[in-house]
């Protein structure tokens, strides 16, 4: 008993921390349109969504099928194999949906924890057959296969379907109030607002309130009954009320619909997926109830109650499963990660930086995209082409849109996201259809995005790869869960106690190194995020801000070309390793602050042709010189890793008076950068020239060295890319200085 005890307080535990995760990752469903579009203050869109999940969860229809009978046959398991399925499943969902926050990416909570109950089940009733001695013909049957086969081909098909209808139906609505929308929702805003307000309200009354228990059976079959006639009431009213708002009080018809549909879905998710994070918990819960005063031995009592009852969650553990994951989006900052990545990927700006790197597979879908495009350019009339085209058009509200910090995507797309993905949803819920509501508002909104041309040429290639490598995630969930849930049920069921307490210290080390990994990934980000901003559009502010961050930079690679040579004297592949990651973290910063530096040169208000220079020169000198850096990390790095000979005492003393004649250069230049003392260009070139004497000299030495003693080519190859990128940084650090010296005496 007391065994058993300790089992459903863990998995009380393991809820509340399912919760935060969970949500996490759901919160993107409902957050995604309105953080995208910038509806409102992110604080405001946060308390709105965060009231539905309180809500939602309230009126939560309790504990689905799919907890007790969907996935197996409970009535063959007996109460301990239970909650040794149940314990396993709740340490792979709370382990694997931390690494899809993490890692920033949307998931499916229903998908994890179909897979989780189909691998522990099924490994369950495996082991529990092999113990009563059963034939190998009867394992199976502890599984409900129909049922699996099912929901797994509802839930994929949906993924099809979702995107599809994305880009028929934003394609119709660009069309109709293209990006510059302001006449046209003069026009039909009222309506569309009132087809809006109706299908949220239908997704609403379908999903959100079906079967919860604060209302009566009476209630909701009346709902259900005239549910054609309340829409209908539903569509005149919200089209009345909206144009009266739109016309007296100026209010946007398409922020209404926004601010109600993220409402309704926050609602919803809770009310619904709540049995993702807590229904798994409260069944074993429920079930170790029924069985602790009957008397019978737990590995004797057979689950006869869970299939034959409907098990509902008690209104008070709603609220509280409620106000936690309401706390969670408030607080947790990977919700808000996972958000920035759907936002991100259906962005209508391509200015801004791709997360993904493309591939083969999505370049050759692009390729393919735009070949099947010119040739429905040559069948389509020139004037279908030129209206499109027009309705299209996204400078005019390019230049009317203020440049930093704009929204990712307009109320239009905002809108259609919401309203498109709550009408499938309550459709399939209506049907009794299974889904993922993470896949297809996912889909929804990649559909949306496709069909708003927010992937155009610039950013095609990266998009598709983003989108894949989420759809590729969805696969890699389900497979993970799956041989998780399955090995940790193994491990519960032969080790028992022991096996349990080591597998929940497993998971709350997993848990605590990942919060602890986050954060400082966190930090880094935002460190390399505040190096990236440049300064305001005013000449004389570019030019000393600029000048700081290309300062900060040289102070850093030259500590790093320094180390590189230490490292090579002393033969330390440990140090060169370390140096040589920074580098390339260096060179992947190079290239963002340069990309950074061309859009804000394209956004200046004013022509400033000089300080516009310097943004481009400067940065491009800089990748120079951790270009050469990193040449000469990467040969040395693999000239000790490879076992090579060790660099002679002549070599050593080169690379000794090397590093002391660049650094003592370099510094001397910096300091001058620093206190604009731009008069004494002679003396850094005189120094200039004293360290290309020397470093030609050796040079010289190196050829004549080939050529007589003949050395080992990797040694050559080696000794002689030293000195020759060394070359290279010191001819740019002179560019850099005449460049400051030459806008200077401008200025």
């Amino acid at each position: 008993m007391a065994f058993l005890i300790f089992i459903v307080i863990i998995l009380f535990l393991l809820a509340i921390t399912d919760l935060i995760v969970g949500v996490s990752n759901d919160a993107v469903n409902f957050l995604n349109s309105a953080i995208g579009s910038k509806v409102a203050t992110y604080r405001t869109i946060i308390i709105i969504a965060a009231v539905g999940v309180i809500l939602g969860s309230v009126f939560s229809s309790g504990i689905m099928q799919i907890t007790r009978t969907g996935i197996f046959h409970p009535e063959y398991f007996t109460l301990d194999k239970i909650l040794w399925i149940f314990l396993a499943v709740m340490m792979t969902d709370i382990i694997l949906l931390d690494i899809f926050n993490s890692l920033g990416l949307p998931t499916s909570t229903t998908v994890s924890i179909i897979f989780e109950l189909f691998g522990a089940a099924l490994v369950a009733g495996v082991l529990f057959s092999i113990e009563k001695q059963e034939s190998v013909s009867v394992m199976l049957k502890y599984i409900n296969a129909d049922s699996i086969l099912s929901i797994i081909t509802g839930i994929f098909l949906s993924i099809v379907i979702a995107f599809t209808l994305g880009i028929i139906v934003q394609y119709l609505c660009r069309l109709a109030f293209t990006f510059n929308y302001t006449e046209n929702l003069k026009r039909y805003g009222a309506l569309f607002a009132g087809l809006g307000i109706t299908a949220i309200f239908y997704f609403l009354l379908i999903k959100g309130l079906k079967g919860t228990t604060l209302l009566s059976e009476s209630v909701r079959q009346w709902v259900a009954t005239n549910t054609t006639l309340l829409l209908g009431v539903l569509f005149v009213s919200g089209t009345i009320i909206s144009g009266l708002l739109q016309r007296l009080a100026g209010i946007n018809p398409l922020k209404v619909i926004v601010m109600m549909g993220t409402f309704s879905l926050a609602m919803a998710f809770a009310g619904n997926d709540l049995v993702n994070f807590i229904g798994v918990p409260i069944t074993g819960f429920l079930a170790f109830q029924n069985w602790k005063t009957t008397g019978i031995p737990a590995d004797q009592y057979y689950q006869d109650y869970l299939a034959s009852n409907d098990i509902v969650v008690p209104n008070y553990m709603l609220l509280a499963a409620g106000i936690i994951m309401a706390l969670t989006l408030w607080l947790n900052a990977k919700a808000k990660k996972v958000t920035e990545t759907e936002v991100n990927l259906g962005s209508q700006d391509d200015e801004g930086e791709e997360r993904f790197q493309p591939n083969a597979v999505s370049r050759s879908i692009v390729k393919s995209s735009l070949m099947l495009g010119n040739f429905f350019s040559i069948i389509i009339p020139k004037s279908v082409r030129d209206y499109y085209d027009l309705s299209f058009q996204k400078s005019k509200i390019r230049k009317a849109t203020v440049v930093h910090d704009r929204p990712a995507f307009d109320l239009v797309r905002a809108s259609v996201n919401l309203v498109l993905a709550s009408t499938l949803i309550a459709l399939a819920t209506s049907m009794k259809l299974p889904l993922s509501t993470t896949y297809v508002s996912f889909m929804v909104a990649m559909g949306s995005s496709l069909a708003d041309k927010a992937w155009g040429r610039e950013t095609a290639v990266y998009r598709v790869a983003g989108v894949l490598s989420v759809i590729g995630g969805w696969f890699v969930t389900a497979i993970i869960a799956f041989s998780v849930a399955g090995i940790f049920v193994l491990i519960l069921i032969k080790g028992k106690i022991v096996g349990a307490i080591i597998l929940l210290v497993l998971v709350g080390l997993y848990m605590f190194l990942s919060h602890l990994n986050f954060i400082k990934k966190e930090k880094k980000s935002k460190s390399e995020a505040e190096k990236l901003n440049l300064v305001p559009p005013n000449e004389l502010e570019i030019y000393s801000g600029n000048k700081k961050i290309v300062v900060d930079n040289l102070i850093v690679l030259m500590s790093l070309y320094s180390k590189v040579l230490e490292g090579l004297k002393n033969y330390d592949s440990e140090l060169l390793e370390k140096e040589y990651k920074k580098i390339k973290e260096m060179e992947i910063y190079g290239f963002k602050l340069r990309a950074q530096s061309i859009r804000f040169i394209k956004n200046l208000e004013q022509p400033v042709a000089d300080p516009s220079q310097i943004l481009l020169f400067s940065t491009d000198f800089l990748q120079d010189i951790t270009y050469s850096s990193m040449i000469m990390g990467e040969e040395s790095l693999h000239y000790i890793q490879n076992l090579h000979k060790k660099p002679g005492n002549e070599f050593i003393k080169v690379i000794e008076e090397l590093r002391f004649k660049m650094n003592t250069f370099s510094t001397l230049v910096i300091e001058a950068l620093q206190q604009e003392n731009f008069h004494n260009l002679e003396i850094i070139r005189i120094a200039r020239d004293d360290v290309r004497e020397y470093i030609n000299s050796e040079l010289d030495k190196q050829v004549k060295l080939i050529r007589i003693e003949k050395p080992g080519t990797k040694q050559a190859i080696l000794e002689t890319n030293i000195l020759l990128q060394s070359r290279d940084i010191l001819a740019v650090l002179l560019r850099i200085f005449k460049m400051y010296k030459k806008y200077h005496r401008k200025k």
